[in-house]
């Protein structure tokens, strides 16, 4: 793919997980919708020891417990950086958790893509001490 689609496709990540942030728990599909079906997904807050998952059920299931635990967040990202099949995305989150804590930590994505446009794997960076809520 050329990098200014690859571009584009880290665009479409990041107006859908918009869309999670200020939607409901319905919201988590559109997400998904961008990921290959045997799409693999990293990230340091998984319970599982080698914090990643794959599938589609797997990565709706993140995406959901995202939204459920964070609650009222809003992901800035402040810089996007692309080449031919992947993208890297800079990011601070903050917001305010269900039960009124605040939220806010920041680190960076990276979005690998098969030919196909599809997410074939997501990597999340971040210090997980981070996401400890403050009490406000």
């Amino acid at each position: 793919m050329e990098t200014s689609q690859i571009e584009t496709k880290a665009q479409e990540f990041i107006d859908a997980l918009h869309t999670l942030e200020n939607g409901s728990l319905d919201d988590a599909g559109q997400l998904v919708a961008l990921f290959a079906e045997n799409a693999v997904l990293n990230n340091a807050a998984l319970d599982n020891k080698n914090q990643q998952i794959e599938g589609a059920d797997e990565i709706l299931r993140f995406w959901t417990q995202y939204k459920e635990t964070l609650g009222d967040v809003r992901s800035e990202f402040h810089q996007i950086t692309a080449n031919a099949q992947s993208a890297g995305l800079f990011w601070t989150t903050r917001g305010q958790n269900p039960g009124g804590d605040e939220v806010h930590y920041h680190g960076a994505t990276l979005l690998e893509f098969g030919g196909d446009g599809k997410i074939q794997h997501f990597r999340g960076y971040y210090d997980t001490r981070e996401l400890t809520v403050k009490a406000a």
